[in-house]
């Protein structure tokens, strides 16, 4: 049979070794079934109770930080079917990896974000078990802070959301940990540079960030775009287009994380060469405007401190929003409030208030904690309440702002005839080389430096500064 097949075939041709083919195909079916059977007997990290299949792994090492007091991750597939089961349990163990890089950075943020998101996920699968064994008096008493307060605001009971936000040092060191490897070191420096250089102009330039490290969700097209302009001032076109683009990747890989959602805020911007551009600077209130801000009858009566506040010392907005009752002081009877971090090292100081203004403030804060905020509202907000009120009420002046009251209270030491060095010290510039003493709210350097406020307030011919 074999040679009458054989025969039909051109003479040129190779005849077949049929032991050989046998043996392939023999080869090949046997790998098709054992990889039919490793598929049928694929239940890594699987377990069946009842007709149900549950997700069961025991806690990866470098996860432990982020599941304290657990030993295992045990989740309903909520299926019998072992195929759909396989699927889910696959998109859990590709959480547990995308986990671990967001918490690569190991950071309370990172920790409170992941665990807001996976509360989130359960509370819209198992809206009536989500909950089951989470104990908040227990979380409480054994420290957990960052799990209570990720609870709490899932819950609603009280936001913290804003204090967990992702800072773009934080999204920096996870591009690093990912998109960064592979990159050369000097791309990675740029990159760094960056994302430091943005921070720390935002920080600056916008009375309502209170920290030189800004929030990602924070960014919008706007304040990139006065960036842009920024840049231009001094770099060519390619550089500043260059510098962006950087920082863009780094709002990718955020969002890539799921940290951010929505449009890119550096991407569609256009470019021009450095060019001279007029820096726009504060005015000041006129006297009658100024009456009419204080007169107003605020639907937060905090907000009426506030400017207050602003007015009186000339600290910026962020500086306001920032203090807490342990930063007010009374000293030898001078009421004073300590600035302990701002804009530059300088901006650390104590700040002494006229006595009506400081006798307000002290019966505002009279049944508060230590640790509690003054305002009790956040410098964005109050910044963003204070422009729509201003506009709406006194003046669409752009150039007339909150951070007028410190031009304002600077200009009226000036007017008093005070030594620029102390006016300098109390609003938190740097002061001459030839200033050779600190301050650290003790003795009579705080008495000296109310007695220079007094001196502005009574010697102001505008009234302005009557308290």
């Amino acid at each position: 049979m074999i040679t009458s097949c054989r025969a039909n075939y051109h003479a040129d041709l190779i005849p077949i070794d049929f032991q050989l083919v046998m043996e392939t195909i023999l080869s090949t079916l046997l790998a098709t079934l054992r990889n039919d059977m490793s598929k049928k007997t694929d239940t890594k990290y699987l377990k069946l109770r009842g007709n149900i299949w549950w997700y069961q792994r025991r806690i990866p090492k470098h996860l432990t930080n982020q599941y304290p007091n657990q030993s295992f991750i045990q989740v309903s597939l909520d299926t019998a079917d072992i195929r759909q089961a396989r699927r889910k349990r696959d998109i859990i163990n590709g959480e547990l990896e995308s986990k671990a890089l967001r918490c690569s950075t190991n950071t309370e943020s990172a920790q409170f974000r992941e665990i807001v998101r996976e509360m989130r996920r359960d509370q819209k699968n198992y809206p009536e078990e989500w909950d089951l064994g989470i104990y908040p008096e227990k979380l409480e008493s054994q420290g957990r802070k960052v799990e209570l307060e990720a609870y709490m605001t899932v819950t609603g009971a009280k936001d913290f959301s804003t204090k967990y936000k992702l800072r773009m040092s934080e999204a920096l060191k996870m591009w690093q940990d990912d998109w960064g490897k592979g990159k050369t070191e000097d791309t990675i420096q740029k990159v760094e540079t960056a994302v430091k250089d943005f921070s720390k102009y935002c920080f600056k330039t916008f009375d309502w960030i209170d920290q030189g490290d800004i929030a990602v969700e924070d960014i919008s097209k706007k304040m990139v775009y006065q960036y842009v302009k920024h840049l231009e001032k001094t770099y060519k076109k390619a550089t500043v287009q260059a510098k962006i683009s950087r920082l863009k990747v780094v709002w990718d890989f955020a969002e890539t994380m799921e940290e951010v959602s929505g449009v890119n805020p550096f991407t569609g911007h256009k470019y021009s060469s450095a060019e001279e551009h007029q820096t726009e600077k504060r005015e000041p209130f006129t006297k009658e405007e100024v009456a009419k801000i204080r007169s107003h009858s605020w639907e937060k009566p905090v907000y009426s401190l506030l400017v207050d506040l602003g007015i009186y010392s000339g600290c910026r907005i962020s500086e306001l929003c920032n203090l807490k009752k342990k930063h007010v002081v009374v000293d030898d009877g001078i009421i004073a409030i300590n600035i302990e971090k701002g804009k530059t090292k300088a901006a650390t100081r104590t700040v002494p208030l006229p006595d009506a203004i400081g006798e307000r403030l002290l019966a505002h804060i009279e049944n508060k904690e230590d640790d509690d905020f003054v305002i009790g509202i956040g410098s964005k907000t109050a910044s963003r309440t204070f422009s729509n009120f201003k506009v709406k009420h006194v003046t669409d002046n752009k150039l007339k702002g909150f951070h007028s009251f410190r031009h304002m209270y600077i200009t009226a030491m000036e007017r008093a005839g005070i030594e620029e060095n102390v006016t300098a010290q109390i609003v938190g510039h740097e002061r001459g080389k030839t200033m050779s003493y600190g301050y650290y709210s003790k003795g009579h350097e705080l008495k000296r430096l109310k007695e220079t406020v007094d001196q502005m307030i009574k010697h102001d011919g505008n009234e302005v500064y009557k308290a």
